[in-house]
């Protein structure tokens, strides 16, 4: 991307002993422009009214005619036009014979040595000493960019300037699409290998070049900022002002009859685009972004529409459910939620129930409940803190759990008067069906009594839950007479509705040797 002058101030100089491989070179780069002055300035493929290189080319002329006198040079690196004077100050290095001491500048695009000689900026120093550099030559144009509107193109051994208009080569323009990865021309589109047009991606529409160049989200994601890479050898005044960037997410409808395929295509703030053409952000965290500011957006839309990654489900709401689970609770929760959603709703293809469930638990997390519990249960369980906003399966599970203990127990009949032997067996019962096996060993293993036909019992239900490694506990005698209860603790503990429960109960307090009335609420 080309440098401003602000990016310049930020730019990190170091000086380092000069390898012997790279002070030769710089040496006989120096004794290349000694000879041929031209080969720093860009080309001019057509006359200007005025070139911006007139007064630059006056004092080459005046330094070639001293180009043997190192006195003279040195005078004229200290004064008159600054790319003169980087380049006088270069063809010093020829009678110095030498540069073991050289300084480095760390840009965005990478870093650079050089030559510290004359009196005049870094950058022209650099891209004179670089003049074979695509990357690094136009560094010493700059500033006559910035005043004169200039349009300068490096690649290769090309170095073209085309005035106050933009007109970008055809070559330059394959190239740098070549370097961000769109290697293949489709018209007058440069596109990456994996069909880009079909999937997520970012364009951008080079408005002087007449083309376009497309790159999926994997391929943008490897150049970091691609509008960097695109403009690496460009020297412009503005390069917002030669592309329109647009980010692009194709969608399939699958469902409804609403269209939404074009839902998420919405243009890219300024603030945004600011931040990306002056390389502070990069593609990845321009998508994220804009994604950010699409989906708020959406708030202000009426379509009552569906998206999940690629597929638009239109107004089609158990479509979209349906895609995302195949879990009966969790579908009823979603839908209760998001019937009441008067806006589009956009979820990535890895976002869960859950996360989706959180986003709007604010608003219509009583919705959610409702959708599955009783509307005194959902107001029970539904709160908007932290806690449940982060983890509303976790609080829809346990109003289900509640909800199905109480209609566990309504199919339970109650009873008054109960002895405490009979209060027992009912309460591993209940434990059984509101809890599991699990809740049933809890009540068994909790039980202390000495008593014969209490240990007894505790045996038969053991048995009939099929553990068995807890037998070595009781007597023989007790063991004997558990076995005989087994069955009708397992008929207890499978019994159904309240009449089942009812004679299922007495049979078992009457095998159990117990003659209590049971009298009913």
């Amino acid at each position: 991307m080309p440098i401003t002058k602000k990016r310049m101030s930020q730019v990190r100089v170091k000086a380092r002993i000069a390898s012997k491989v790279r002070e030769k070179d710089l040496l006989e780069k120096a004794k290349m422009i000694m000879d041929d002055p031209e080969l720093i300035l860009p080309d001019c493929p057509e006359e200007c009214g005025s070139c911006p290189f007139k007064r630059t080319r006056r004092h080459l002329d005046r330094i070639s005619k001293c180009k043997d006198n190192p006195q003279k040079l040195a005078k004229l690196a200290r004064r008159g036009d600054k790319l003169a004077r980087a380049h006088a100050a270069t063809v010093c290095l020829v009678h110095e014979e030498k540069a073991p001491y050289l300084a480095s500048a760390t840009y965005p695009g990478g870093t650079v040595t050089y030559a510290l000689r004359g009196k005049t900026d870094k950058e022209k120093l650099i891209g004179v000493q670089h003049f074979d550099d695509p990357r690094w030559r136009v560094l010493s144009v700059l500033d006559l960019v910035k005043k004169k509107g200039l349009h300068i193109y490096s690649w290769g051994d090309n170095y073209i300037c085309t005035g106050r208009e933009a007109y970008p080569p055809d070559e330059y323009v394959k190239v740098a699409a070549a370097s961000i990865g769109a290697t293949k021309l489709e018209g007058d589109t440069f596109v990456c290998p994996n069909n880009p047009a079909s999937i997520n991606h970012i364009e951008f529409d080079w408005l002087r070049a007449g083309k376009k160049i497309l790159l999926c989200e994997q391929c943008s994601a490897k150049a970091k900022n691609s509008l960097s890479k695109l403009g690496e050898g460009m020297a412009v005044p503005n390069i917002a002002n030669e592309f329109d960037i647009s980010l692009v997410r194709p969608l399939k409808k699958v469902a409804g009859k609403i269209d939404c395929e074009d839902i998420l295509n919405k243009p890219i703030s300024k603030e945004l685009l600011d931040k990306y053409t002056s390389g502070k952000i990069g593609d990845k965290e321009l998508s994220e972004k804009h994604m950010q500011d699409v989906l708020l957006s959406l708030e202000d839309d009426p379509r009552k529409v569906f998206v999940r990654g690629s597929k638009c489900f239109g107004d089609d709401l158990d479509a979209f459910v349906a895609d995302m689970t195949g879990d009966e609770d969790e579908a009823k929760s979603l839908k209760g939620m998001l019937s009441q959603v008067s806006h589009p709703v956009a979820v990535d293809e890895g976002d869960s129930v859950n996360r989706i469930l959180s986003s709007y638990w604010s608003l219509y997390g009583s919705n959610a409940l409702e959708a599955v519990v009783s509307k005194d249960l959902a107001e029970k369980h539904y709160k908007d803190d932290e806690e449940s906003r982060k983890s509303p399966l976790k609080v829809i599970g346990q109003a289900l759990r509640e909800a199905e203990h109480t209609e566990v127990h309504a199919q339970i009949p109650k009873y008054a008067g109960l002895s405490k032997y009979g209060v027992f067996v009912d309460s591993v019962v209940r434990a059984y069906k509101t809890k599991g096996s699990e809740g049933a060993n809890h009540v068994l293993d909790a039980d202390k009594s000495n008593d014969h036909r209490n240990r007894a019992t505790v045996h038969a239900f053991y048995l009939a839950l099929g553990i068995t490694t807890k037998s070595w506990r009781f007597t023989e005698e007790e063991k004997e007479f558990g076995k005989h209860l087994e069955k009708f603790a397992r008929e207890l503990l499978e019994s159904e509705g309240k009449e089942g429960y009812h004679d299922a109960f007495a049979t078992f307090l009457r095998e159990a040797g117990s003659i209590e009335d049971l009298k009913r609420v």
